[in-house]
């Protein structure tokens, strides 16, 4: 025999490549692997873009005071008020076919208006990003689409220009009041998220007056939250992971907690009257 003769070397196929595909339960697991780092991703993205979503309003808010207060400096230290009291509706435009801006003193103008040219000439600063649905006005037979109202999405407070009434401060007096009227103006209320575009007083917002047993009854209860099937208008008050972003006179911003319908914050928050307790910042 010749001793210089090699036996070929013969190459063959790794076990896991001679099927020449997947099998079903390689790709089950696959499958089951991508699913987890999906589900691991998913909470983290959402809850970034709920931060984001927040700072934006924050934002929103802090602009807002700008504009306004520059308002009142002009006006005699008076926030803008027609007949004393703050517009109570929420439109900047006729209809959702016209782009010409109401006259601040219209009955359908948003009280924004007032103050459109302090932040020139932007109404989307009156925009919560984390706004779903706000008062579209479906009692008086409005059937406007939803992004219609949503550059209307911050309520002010109806107390900024009507002192609350001795003895019953779930009513106001005839305004319109002052900001040196205040009697705590760094514990008062400005204007914060919500659905109601001004808000009035015991049933449509976060404080608890005397007499009431529950917060926002005016859109938990009764024939108005019938008009908007399988929307809770409590989370349009807590938009940021149960947070209430609030604008306050002075000009700060602060996110009030979720609290319990039946306890909600303290009423006084929204009078300028001295309160009890006080809110965190």
């Amino acid at each position: 025999m010749n001793s210089s003769f090699k036996r070929p070397v013969v190459l063959r196929p790794a076990p896991w490549a001679s099927s020449g595909g997947f099998t079903l339960i390689e790709l089950l697991v696959v499958i089951a692997i991508i699913a987890i780092l999906a589900g691991m991703i998913l909470p983290a993205l959402s809850k970034a873009k709920s931060k984001g979503q927040q700072a934006r309003c924050i934002s929103n808010l802090k602009q807002v005071s700008i504009g306004t207060t520059m308002y009142a400096t002009d006006f005699n230290d008076t926030f803008h008020n027609i007949g004393g009291a703050v517009p109570n509706h929420g439109q900047w435009t006729r209809n959702p076919a016209s782009s010409d801006i109401l006259p601040a003193s219209d009955g359908l103008a948003y009280w924004g208006v007032a103050y459109i040219k302090y932040f020139g000439g932007s109404k989307r600063v009156f925009r919560c990003p984390g706004a779903k649905i706000v008062d579209q006005w479906r009692e008086d037979g409005l059937q406007y689409p939803a992004d219609f109202w949503l550059d209307s999405s911050y309520g002010i407070n109806a107390y900024v220009t009507q002192p609350p009434l001795p003895g019953n401060p779930s009513s106001r007096q005839p305004g319109p009041r002052k900001l040196t009227d205040y009697e705590s103006p760094q514990t008062m209320i400005f204007a914060q998220d919500a659905a109601e575009q001004r808000m009035d007083g015991a049933d449509d917002m976060l404080g608890l007056f005397p007499g009431s047993t529950e917060i926002l009854t005016q859109w938990r209860y009764g024939s108005l939250p019938t008009l908007y099937p399988r929307v809770n208008f409590l989370w349009e008050w807590y938009r940021h992971n149960k947070r209430c972003d609030t604008l306050w006179v002075p000009g700060n911003v602060s996110s009030i907690r979720y609290n319990d319908p039946r306890k909600g914050v303290d009423f006084r928050w929204y009078t300028g009257v001295a309160p009890l307790e006080q809110p965190s910042f």
